[in-house]
């Protein structure tokens, strides 16, 4: 029992040290701070250009988010074989936070995929930049199938065929 206990407790260090964000892959930078300690007050143009700089530095997450959707629409399809699920954003231990479902009729895939492409590294460097953390979880890919001529997420993962 006791060795259980040890071997149990070894078990829990090793997975919590695993999920220490940006660790494994060496050195991890200090994220660039949101606003400079700019007094506004002291001096309010200085503050206002600098925070005027750093939106202009940073991608408009929600605007691009809003595109994608867009393009992607109702995600109309007439067959299942229509249908795709993509990962969209960026987990901070890794990974995409969330999958949505598109369907290739009438769309231009390679352009999808490269929006959502720009859209997943400009929130992994905003996760970096604000210092955010997640849960670590791991969430595979759902399975896509086609309700009412509609491309939908189902809740359950693809199954992976051997």
């Amino acid at each position: 029992m006791r060795k259980l206990n040890w071997l149990m407790a070894m078990v829990a260090v090793t997975l919590l040290g695993a999920c220490q964000q940006g660790q494994a892959g060496g050195e991890r930078l200090a994220p660039e701070p949101l606003i400079e300690p700019i007094d506004p007050v002291t001096n309010p143009r200085a503050a206002v250009k600098e925070r005027e700089r750093q939106m202009r530095d940073h991608p408009d997450l929600q605007k691009m988010r809003a595109d994608i959707l867009s393009m992607i629409g109702q995600a109309e399809a007439d067959d299942v074989q229509q249908c795709r699920v993509i990962g969209f954003g960026h987990k901070p231990c890794g990974g995409p936070a969330e999958y949505i479902a598109y369907s290739t009729k009438g769309l231009n895939e390679t352009v999808l995929q490269q929006k959502i492409a720009s859209y997943n590294k400009a929130a992994e460097a905003e996760n970096i930049r604000l210092g955010r953390m997640s849960d670590c979880a791991i969430v595979p890919e759902p399975a896509v199938s086609l309700v009412g001529g509609q491309c939908k997420i189902t809740g359950t993962p693809k199954q992976e065929v051997m």
